[in-house]
């Protein structure tokens, strides 16, 4: 789960080479600043820890607590599987023909891999509740547009580069936007607000325009 190497003789880095392990260094910092107060430091990345240890305490220690969370965390993992509604129609969709001409494929190719891809929330942000997801095909990884649009409206489906994401309210935006989804990602009164964490899986599902219709409509009912 985790990769321990020491830096020098008072520090240990701690490094996860997955998503789901990544999304835990949050977890375990907070769980070591509680049962080790006496850590010089503790500094967190996107996939690392650095964890500096004073030198009344002995490094192998922080190992042994490192290793017990871990056997913990692995046992109680809480990730899930979120299927996501999306229709490509072309009104919903305003750059699909756009991502087929620059790519070579036709448009229900780009619908089929778009499908086909197994994703993970890689990290959220850039609004509350905008999940970037990790696992786009090669065939689809296009750069962001050179000139961002005004307005995306809120479940615009869009792929840049190697992520495809669902923009959970509305906003300007660069991504390419080839389907929308009925679902809303975002609910500030609801708990928990996006339904959507670190390290959760994602699958599109498509729908079409008249279940589109239909869902949107029972999402509004709900608030």
């Amino acid at each position: 789960m985790y990769c321990l190497d020491y830096v020098n003789e008072d520090s240990l880095l701690i490094s996860c080479h997955t998503i789901e392990d990544a999304a835990t260094l949050p977890q375990l910092a907070s769980h070591l600043q509680q049962s080790m107060p006496q850590l010089s430091d503790l500094i967190l990345a996107s996939t690392s820890l650095l964890c500096v240890c004073p030198a009344d305490i002995d490094p192998s220690q922080l190992s042994l607590k490192v290793q017990h969370f871990a056997a913990t965390v692995g046992a109680n993992n809480t990730s899930k599987t979120l299927d996501i509604p999306v229709c490509y129609a072309a009104e919903l969709a305003p750059d699909l023909e756009d991502v087929a001409n620059q790519t070579g494929l036709s448009p229900a190719e780009v619908i089929a891999l778009h499908q086909q891809g197994h994703y993970q929330v890689k990290t959220i942000g850039f609004m509350p509740g905008f999940a970037y997801l990790q696992g786009l095909t090669g065939q689809l990884a296009l750069p962001r547009k050179a000139t961002p649009v005004s307005h995306v409206p809120a479940g615009s489906v869009a792929i840049a580069e190697t992520m495809t994401a669902v923009y959970p309210s509305q906003s300007p935006g660069g991504w390419h936007i080839i389907g929308r989804s009925p679902l809303k990602l975002f609910n500030k009164h609801q708990q928990p607000m996006c339904p959507l964490a670190v390290g959760d899986k994602v699958r599109f599902i498509e729908i079409d325009y008249q279940q589109f219709l239909r869902l949107q409509a029972q999402e509004e009912q709900h608030g």
